[in-house]
């Protein structure tokens, strides 16, 4: 074989290979094996390892930058949250959602182990806003329905306040937890003041690093967090679970 051959060859070599990284991914099976954004110790990261062991994971601590990662080539795909991804692709027309999901999450709220009575307090309250069907009214309102102006709601209340709770969250994740117009908003934020009125205590918000909120909850600094916190076997060693106030696909994030 001539050098010149030789040459042509490496060459057909080496665009077949670009070419196979740049391949459109359209189903869950073509993402064994690809570069893959997750968030740490989230129900997608999870998942994502489990379901795809060989892949070369990319770990990141906002969906936001795990988006861009994707979108600039630099990543193959995003797993997590649905809802999440879903406000993403309304941004970005260039990204997409792979229609079947990688598997299921619950999210819920995160407390202390030790602070117990807390616990049964906001699962009463739960339990009372699923049975007037507010819970599902949270659902449509900020995940089922497309909004381009984030949803108003009111924050007061003609229930007598004793004393506070102070609520830990990481408001960068939109519909969850984050800012608009200088004021946190998102179906946590609205959910947090509708169990200070069923508690009758005044919600002190404490936005801070996603990472932070374990140990915030450990050390007493928060009371509770509500901030898309996904179930996962891993995180209920260190902390308890309120009843899942949402149930929803982890999902696929791509470029179109």
């Amino acid at each position: 074989m001539t050098k010149k051959t030789m040459l042509a060859l490496t060459c057909c070599l080496l665009l077949a290979a670009c070419s196979n990284n740049r391949e459109k991914i359209t189903k869950l099976e073509q993402i064994a094996g690809k570069r893959i954004c997750v968030l740490p110790g989230s129900a997608g990261d999870i998942a994502a390892r489990n379901k795809y062991p060989n892949s070369d994971f990319i770990v990141l601590v906002g969906s936001a930058d795990a988006a861009l990662t994707v979108k600039t080539g630099k990543a193959d795909v995003f797993i997590y949250d649905k809802s999440v991804l879903q406000k993403i692709i309304e941004k970005n027309e260039d990204l997409v959602i792979l229609e079947e999901p990688v598997a299921k999450l619950e999210v819920a709220i995160a407390l202390n182990k030790e602070n117990l009575s807390l616990l049964s307090a906001i699962n009463n309250a739960l339990n009372v806003l699923k049975d007037k069907g507010i819970l599902q009214s949270l659902r449509k309102k900020w995940i089922d329905t497309k909004y381009e102006t984030p949803p108003l709601f009111d924050s007061t209340t003609a229930v007598e306040k004793k004393g506070s709770l102070r609520m830990g969250t990481c408001a960068i994740y939109e519909p969850f937890s984050f800012q608009s117009n200088g004021k946190y908003t998102g179906i946590d934020i609205e959910l947090s003041v509708l169990i200070g009125e069923h508690l009758g205590k005044k919600i002190e918000i404490i936005d801070m690093a996603f990472e932070g909120l374990i140990p915030a909850l450990q050390s007493g600094k928060i009371d509770f967090a509500l901030s898309d916190f996904n179930v996962t076997e891993e995180r209920k060693k260190s902390i308890n679970y309120s009843l899942p106030y949402i149930v929803n696909d982890i999902s696929a994030l791509v470029k179109k």
